[in-house]
């Protein structure tokens, strides 16, 4: 057998570079598997006709669902994150909608919120000139199933 001597130091040590490398490969892996989801707040119907809307010439008023069972759903601004809104503050953002091009008014309303909620909403903007107002609903996605966070439009009304 061989011996070594005791003043001979040891050139022992751990090459962790492969031990890196896997690491870094499951951190990919693990990135490029991962399904995010938007947590969708509004929980809109799909649709089986209707367009998309450029949403950089629209207005988003947003009927959150209740919080209590038969409570009054919130108006939100925008795409459901905020806080909410009055009737009298959403005219106010359509109206500085149309004033910056924006014509058209999307109204997204959760499943949750009664038909009569959105058609008084829809009656409070009617007397405003010049805009267009849809309904936003869930795209249309071939073959069933539901098109997750992508929303179409149902016009309603009158308007250009």
């Amino acid at each position: 057998m061989l011996r070594r001597s005791d003043d001979e130091e040891r050139d022992e040590h751990i090459d962790m570079t492969p031990m890196v490398d896997v690491v870094f490969q499951l951190m990919t892996f693990m990135l490029f598997s991962l399904q995010v989801s938007g947590g969708e707040k509004v929980d809109v119907p799909p649709s089986h006709h209707g367009v998309g809307v450029e949403e950089s010439v629209s207005t988003i008023l947003t009927l959150a669902k209740p919080e209590k069972a038969g409570g009054e759903p919130q108006l939100i601004g925008g795409n459901g994150s905020g806080a909410p809104i009055s009737l009298e503050q959403a005219k106010a953002i359509v109206a500085k909608g149309i004033g910056e091009g924006r014509k058209r008014v999307v109204i997204q309303a959760d499943g949750l919120v009664p038909e009569g909620e959105v058609i008084k909403l829809i009656g409070s903007l009617a007397d405003i000139e010049g805009i267009t107002i849809h309904i936003g609903v869930q795209a249309f996605k071939p073959g069933g199933g539901r098109a997750a966070n992508d929303v179409a439009a149902v016009k309603v009304g009158r308007g250009p």
